[in-house]
């Protein structure tokens, strides 16, 4: 899938969004820090490839962002308003469920939190999607996030409730997984620099 890179970047251009490839962690990595200005307010979702990229522990040690930090927090009201503060900041990190050849953004939510906010809220967004993330059409997407995606995510978040008080309210179930779910077709022209999307030449995240 990999393969058609140059074909997706046009497709995500067409589509008022900005696409980037890079071949490694290390390069996704700096061409999100390059995307980031100094002084920004950073939010970000719950992504195992943002963990597993490193870029999360570079901006709670760079002292020229301020990053909103749920990770940090263990009251549900405390996160719920830490969510709502990110709906007003520079620049909101995630990464997506699917992407497919067309230039569509695809991503199912529990609570909806980070769905909302790729739809709506921060200045600028930027993905980071491995090439695993990379199908050809929506209804691959689905596929994927259904016998891919919600499994592996059920899994974490089960074992974050034992860790941590946001998760243990809630009953988890693929059920509850799949709560929200979200298909970017397109930004407005008066958009276009809004999203940006770094596909990485290796398998991320889930």
């Amino acid at each position: 899938m990999i393969e058609n890179i140059d074909t997706l970047i046009k497709n995500l251009k067409k589509r008022n969004m900005n696409g980037y490839y890079v071949s490694d962690r290390k390069q996704a990595v700096r061409k999100a820090l390059e995307l980031i200005p100094e002084n920004s307010k950073i939010g970000f979702g719950g992504s195992v490839t943002l963990e597993q990229i490193g870029i999360l522990d570079k901006l709670r040690t760079d002292h020229t962002i301020i990053l909103l930090d749920r990770t940090k927090l263990n009251d549900p009201e405390e996160i719920r308003q830490l969510y709502l503060k990110m709906f007003s900041s520079d620049i909101f990190l995630s990464s997506s469920n699917a992407v497919t050849i067309n230039g569509q953004l695809v991503n199912v939510d529990g609570r909806g939190n980070r769905v909302a906010m790729i739809t709506f809220g921060p200045k600028k967004i930027i993905i980071i999607a491995g090439k695993n993330k990379l199908v050809t059409d929506i209804d691959s997407a689905i596929k994927r996030i259904q016998t891919i995606a919600c499994p592996m995510n059920l899994k974490r978040v089960k074992d974050l409730a034992k860790k941590s008080a946001v998760f243990t309210n809630t009953e988890w179930t693929l059920e509850s997984i799949w709560g929200q779910v979200s298909i970017i077709e397109r930004q407005l022209k008066n958009d276009k620099d809004r999203i940006h999307v770094i596909i990485v030449d290796e398998d991320l995240g889930f």
